[in-house]
């Protein structure tokens, strides 16, 4: 999830920073709307990403250390 683990996390965040830094200087967005997307590309996306990816690559990105089929008998 959003944790160190989290590949996507420092990007998003960096990103996030930009955009953040970017519609308060070019825009009149009010701090609202500013804060509102930075939680989205900092908290959100990374979270999201990881999730896809997981997917696609075929394993269970949400809970990596469990064992999707536990044997009862071991």
């Amino acid at each position: 999830m959003l944790s160190a683990g989290n590949p996507y996390v420092l990007p998003s965040v960096l990103v996030g920073a930009a955009v953040y830094l970017g519609l308060s200087a070019l825009t009149d967005a009010s701090v609202l709307v500013r804060v509102a997307v930075l939680v989205l590309i900092a908290g959100v996306v990374p979270i999201v990403v990881n999730r896809v990816v997981g997917v696609l690559r075929g394993g269970n990105a949400a809970e990596p250390d469990i064992d999707p089929d536990p044997d009862p008998e071991e």
